[in-house]
């Protein structure tokens, strides 16, 4: 048995946000394809303009209206993780968020993960978590695809606790459960 004591912070939040809707390897996979079905959308429209001469029209703008469009489609690649950034923030500095950020206590047995806070009690069974998620400042476990416990590794006292911790997700967890995280962070 582990017991944890911690607060979520604002930049634990952030954190989990940010990767769940920019940094997983899932996330990074269908950016790359829409930036690559774009770009095929965009050379067949320029071949078809290029080639039946209608281009003609636009004439010495035409390399500029490119530059624009290409420019354009571009842009969310290289401002999107701010943007992501910021609607974490957005949501963490929401006073209708502030329970997101009470203190909680982890207990992790062989059976089950009970969580409490000021609020709520849960117990949640092994078989119920889907997925971990193990980034180098956090354990995600995951109960659906959208939701999970976050339990930062700072809230360990030390090495022994962690181990002790990593001994009950290895004994507990599904195959499944085990490999996503291998395959999603």
């Amino acid at each position: 048995m582990v017991t944890l004591h911690y607060s979520t912070t604002k930049e634990d939040y952030e954190l989990y946000y940010t990767f769940m809707y920019w940094d997983k390897k899932d996330r990074k996979r269908k950016r790359l394809r829409n930036l690559i079905k774009q770009a095929i959308f965009y050379l067949l429209i320029i071949s078809f303009l290029f080639f039946s001469k209608s281009y003609s029209f636009l004439g010495s703008y035409s390399i500029g209206i490119f530059l624009f469009v290409l420019v354009f489609n571009l842009l969310p690649f290289f401002t999107g993780r701010a943007q992501i950034v910021k609607q974490a923030e957005s949501i963490t500095n929401d006073p209708e968020n502030e329970s997101i950020f009470m203190e909680v206590t982890v207990v992790a047995t062989d059976t089950d993960l009970h969580l409490k806070d000021k609020f709520t009690q849960t117990t949640t069974l092994w078989a119920a978590i889907i997925k971990k998620i193990e980034t180098p400042t956090h354990y995600y476990l995951f109960i659906n695809g959208m939701q999970a416990y976050l339990i930062p590794k700072r809230a360990f006292k030390n090495n022994e606790e962690k181990s002790a911790f990593d001994k009950i997700l290895s004994r507990n967890l599904s195959l499944d459960a085990e490999l996503n995280d291998f395959n999603n962070s």
